[in-house]
């Protein structure tokens, strides 16, 4: 899900919740203007069509990112300029948060943005129960935890996410649940 905000009468695509390759700043919609990400890499926007149309003159907005300047374009998702009601968000975020194949079903997943001196130059991420502060491309810590009880403490340390005792029993018996 993307924001689609109008100032000045230029659109601008805004993405809070994609993660580590998502989109770091606003990004307006113009194709194949090349912006800067957590450096060195780039991130733009292409008005394509995707393999996946049966009508090749069908256009999405594609969001591409890259890790530096001679880094292959990766395209993480699409979107359409068509605006969703709340309805809609309710039933995407059932499927969401309900489905199997739904990878939020599937694993923990937290980012987070590093800055310095007002430039963002990393993330801090966690994949499940391995979490990892990179700055510049370059990992500079990385902490695998076996136990919930680890998680729970790297979410307070390095997240500032602090989780009652009902939110922590809350992953007991689900597939996401480090057992160790």
């Amino acid at each position: 899900m993307v924001n689609i905000i109008t100032i000045a009468g230029t659109k601008y695509m805004v993405d809070v919740g994609f993660g580590g390759n998502g989109a770091t700043s606003p990004l307006p919609l113009e194709p194949n203007t090349i912006h800067e990400r957590i450096p060195p890499g780039n991130m733009r926007l292409l008005h394509s069509s995707i393999p996946q149309h049966t009508d090749p003159t069908q256009r999405l907005w594609l969001y591409q990112a890259r890790e530096s300047d001679t880094s292959e374009w990766q395209t993480q998702y699409c979107f359409t300029e068509t605006e969703f009601l709340p309805c809609d968000y309710e039933m995407m975020n059932f499927w969401t948060i309900q489905s199997r194949t739904s990878i939020f079903t599937q694993a923990i997943l937290v980012a987070k943005m590093v800055m310095e001196d007002g430039r963002l130059v990393g993330t801090v991420t966690m994949f499940n129960g391995e979490a990892k502060r990179k700055v510049r491309k370059e990992i500079e810590e990385r902490k695998c935890c076996a136990s919930e009880e680890e998680r729970v403490r790297v979410l307070r340390e390095w997240f500032g996410v602090v989780l009652t005792a009902e939110e922590r029993r809350g992953i007991n018996g689900l597939v996401t649940e480090l057992k160790g």
